[in-house]
């Protein structure tokens, strides 16, 4: 069904702390919410290319998504493809810590639903 990528915390607006790497990297773990449904998504980032796992919970599903960053400062944005499968997200990241955006699927016509997550 639909995937989550994080789930809804505050807002650190690029500074230190938070868990991951909080500055100069969008990679690291994670968590927020997608159609109302629990997100993980483990990214690794190598330049502007950004790739890695989401898992979603509630039924559980999981899965490898990988893309580019349009720029590698915040705030920015990624289109990430979902492991040959029609569908996607489509990111803003606001700080290293801090992404929403939404939730797509080619069979849904566009935009299923929309994602916020921090790390």
């Amino acid at each position: 069904f639909s995937f989550g990528c994080e789930r809804e915390d505050d807002d650190d607006n690029g500074g230190g702390g938070g868990g991951g790497t909080s500055s100069g990297s969008f990679a690291g773990t994670w968590t927020g919410n997608v159609c109302g449904r629990g997100l993980t998504m483990v990214l690794s980032q190598n330049g502007t290319s950004l790739s890695g796992s989401y898992t979603f919970t509630d039924p559980t599903f999981s899965g490898t998504c990988s893309g580019s960053l349009a720029g590698t400062t915040p705030p920015t944005t990624a289109h990430l493809d979902c492991g040959g499968h029609d569908w996607w997200f489509d990111l803003s990241f606001g700080s290293y810590n801090q992404m929403s955006g939404g939730f797509f699927k080619a069979e849904a016509g566009g935009k299923v639903c929309d994602i916020n997550a921090t790390k």
